[in-house]
């Protein structure tokens, strides 16, 4: 169990660099900075040295290669790789201790879906819906890891109360159980937020806006919310965007307008949790929340004034992904609380933790 924890560790460490390196790769303009896949101008390395340049412009006569735009994109398909295989560890791994078997069912699919993705991002052109739907699973994987290392944790805890044989009522939060309905609105608001943000930077929509708090003036007249979700179908390409002005101008507006209600109904909900929280590690985890939300608002803003400099736009793409992670694990630490609440009222004198069976010498499972 040991040798999975840290499998899992490693996993989610290899997830976050993946999403960065997606994040730049879209941000520096180099998304089909290789035109085939899975390969790079029929290679599988980018075309760096002199006489591979030449050849792959020979082959592909009506394009520009750019080195430095294909190594970006091959280098995230490289990292992409080794995530997937260690999912697929994950997965086996699963099946071998008996355990967490649906979560990590869950995650080979994704991340097979997820290659899907990646071609069909390349094939068609940067498609913004294609992209977007990309960089979504990309959170949905991290955030599917994080379930999987929290409830790792949370057996890890059951079984050090069953060996103390100790029931902390303190533990189960019994003040936090009410808010779990507004926890799923939150959650809600921050999806609806992140694809917001997504489909602003598959649009090539983050820069079109420079002034506080929305917009230059007179964008209330432009302003369309049927352009928002206009899907840009039958173009040849969607590198640099295809949508107009007033497009990208009113998606860059709505995504401000969300991060506002995002800020604070987030920000209330942390509120009402850090009052009502007693356990030590729910605490952190509202902090480390709060933190978040305040850097992610920062680089927001720094996004704006300075017009999206790369490294800013990286870590806005980054920092996203861990909140939202966060509040899914807070929101699955609530719900297994409420359960283990539940369990104690009705029966006081029950054992809720699980029951260690030894199996062969070495070897134990947890039912």
């Amino acid at each position: 169990m040991k040798r999975f924890s840290v499998l899992v560790n490693c996993t989610l460490l290899l997830t976050l660099m993946v999403i960065a390196l997606g994040a730049y790769t879209r941000l520096t303009d180099a998304g089909l900075g290789c035109p085939d896949w899975p390969g790079c101008y029929g290679k599988f390395h980018a075309p760096v040295l002199d006489h591979h340049i030449a050849a792959a412009q020979a082959q592909f006569p009506h394009l520009e290669v750019d080195p430095y735009k294909a190594r970006n994109e091959m280098l995230h398909r490289y990292i992409a790789g080794l995530l997937g295989l260690a999912i697929a560890a994950i997965f086996f791994g699963s099946y071998y201790l008996k355990q967490y078997r649906l979560l990590a069912t869950g995650l080979l699919l994704l991340v097979i879906f997820q290659a899907a993705l990646g071609m069909w991002t390349v094939t068609l052109n940067l498609l913004p819906l294609i992209v977007l739907a990309h960089l979504l699973g990309g959170f949905a994987l991290l955030c599917l890891l994080a379930l999987l290392r929290a409830e790792i944790y949370w057996r890890q805890q059951q079984v050090i109360a069953t060996a103390t044989t100790s029931s902390n009522t303190q533990a189960t939060e019994p003040a936090l159980s009410a808010g779990l309905g507004f926890g799923y609105v939150v959650l809600l608001v921050l999806i609806a937020q992140i694809t917001l943000g997504g489909w602003t930077s598959t649009n090539y929509a983050a820069a079109v806006c420079s002034q506080l708090p929305f917009c230059e003036a007179g964008w209330q007249e432009r302003f369309s919310l049927s352009l928002v979700f206009h899907l840009p179908l039958g173009h040849e390409t969607y590198e640099y965007g295809v949508l107009p002005y007033e497009a990208r101008m009113s998606i860059h507006v709505l995504h401000r307008i969300g991060a506002i209600c995002t800020l604070l109904v987030f920000g209330a909900f942390l509120i009402w949790s850090w009052r009502r929280a007693r356990g030590v590690f729910m605490r952190r985890l509202v902090v480390a929340m709060a933190i978040l939300l305040l850097v992610q608002v920062m680089l927001g803003l720094i996004n704006i004034v300075m017009l999206v400099p790369l490294w800013n736009a990286v870590a806005h793409n980054l920092v996203a992904a861990l909140l939202l992670m966060l509040l899914l694990v807070f929101l699955r630490q609530m719900q297994l609380r409420k359960i283990q609440l539940r369990q104690i009222v009705t029966n006081p004198t029950q054992v809720t933790a699980p029951v260690i069976t030894q199996v062969t010498p070495g070897k134990t499972i947890i039912n």
